[in-house]
């Protein structure tokens, strides 16, 4: 009986680890197992390689080496950034400014933030934040505004840099969520103007586990778990391999970055192109221009979304229904709802995200298998 072919279109949620990273964690899996903090030879080596992570992760974000700290991943980062700043700065304000189609590792952090205020901001039907309604929800409380650069669902890049500017004015400081957008866009910290950025690894062909947050200097910051690791600010014996992984991943991505967004928008395009040419009543959810080069999210009128990745998994064709973080169960988008989706709508839609790795074939193959699927 011939297998299945594999083609995976869930590169949102993860990605595969490269050769190349693979192999420069492999002696610190092994071989150069001592903790980086011991005084010894053997530790000092595993801090040194911890030390070349961190700069070469610096300079891609054009931050000084301080300002980068390590952490298990995207989702501490975000709390690092959300609950660290409300801590440290909860005695001048207790007013937080979030976007609707946040992360849930930010949405359900300031649901924690016990006497705090949260402003979630709407989006229109692209999911773009408004530069005016930032404006009328800030206070003379607000202290942090978070808004992420591009979104994970739909795609949609936000202006970053006016955000930070506005936030600025008041004397707010402001983070954004940078998990998605790394892989493809200009990460330059300056340039965008923040106070502190998310990133992580697993989204850039790296390994899990492992992510950091830029801390621009002299930013406040309660450490969530204290202790004398990364500069104070996140506690605990690091990750030596997962960092020297990350490290190398950052490393590629600054030489490929631009060849491999103009690889995988050509074949999102087509695949979006072939799909609603094709198909009837077919739409494309938020944005179809300012977006993430590898993202589509598709409604499908014929079909609910759990039927049509069911039916696709048995196929070998693997997408999702929105963010991993939230997908165990499959429940209604919160970011399709808030860019005005109807229930049904949100019932009946896929996210198909796409890597430069995906061939041609590969999305034919799946276009003729989601005709058969729809109808």
């Amino acid at each position: 009986m011939k297998s299945k072919q594999n083609i995976y279109l869930d590169n949102s949620a993860s990605t595969k680890m490269l050769e190349n990273v693979v192999n420069a964690m492999l002696p610190y899996l092994y071989d150069e197992f001592a903790n980086p903090s011991s005084t010894h030879t053997l530790g000092q080596r595993s801090r040194i390689a911890i030390d070349n992570a961190r700069e070469i992760i610096a300079n891609y974000l054009n931050s000084e080496i301080q300002e980068i700290i390590f952490t298990s991943g995207g989702t501490e980062s975000n709390n690092i950034a959300i609950q660290g700043v409300a801590k440290a700065l909860k005695s001048k304000g207790r007013h937080i400014i979030v976007s609707k189609i946040e992360h849930d590792s930010i949405l359900k952090c300031v649901q924690m933030l016990e006497d705090f205020d949260i402003t979630y901001l709407p989006v229109d039907k692209n999911g773009f934040v408004s530069p005016k309604s930032l404006k009328k929800a800030i206070r003379k409380d607000t202290i942090l505004i978070s808004i992420m650069h591009a979104n994970s669902e739909i795609g949609t890049i936000q202006d970053i840099r006016k955000f930070a500017d506005i936030a600025h004015e008041g004397n707010i400081l402001f983070h954004t969520d940078a998990i998605q957008s790394i892989k493809y866009l200009d990460i330059n910290v300056v340039d965008l103007g923040v106070d502190l950025l998310s990133f992580g690894s697993h989204k850039i062909y790296g390994p899990k586990g492992i992510g950091g947050l830029y801390i621009k200097r002299s930013t406040p910051i309660v450490p969530l778990f204290p202790g004398s690791s990364e500069y104070g600010v996140r506690g605990g014996t690091e990750n030596v391999a997962g960092i020297v992984g990350f490290g190398k991943a950052i490393e590629i991505l600054s030489r490929q970055r631009n060849e491999r967004y103009k690889k995988v928008k050509i074949l999102r395009d087509f695949f979006e192109k072939e799909i609603i040419e094709t198909m009837k009543g077919i739409e494309i959810n938020g944005n179809t221009s300012q977006k993430l080069p590898h993202i589509t999210n598709i409604y499908f009128p014929n079909i609910d979304t759990e039927s049509m990745l069911i039916n696709l998994d048995m196929h070998g064709i693997y997408a999702s229904a929105g963010s991993a973080c939230s997908s165990l169960s499959i429940e209604p988008s919160h970011v399709l709802k808030a860019i005005g989706l109807s229930s049904s709508e949100i019932k009946h839609s896929v996210r198909f995200s796409l890597s430069e790795m995906n061939t041609r074939d590969e999305l034919i193959k799946t276009i003729d298998i989601i005709k058969n699927i729809h109808g």
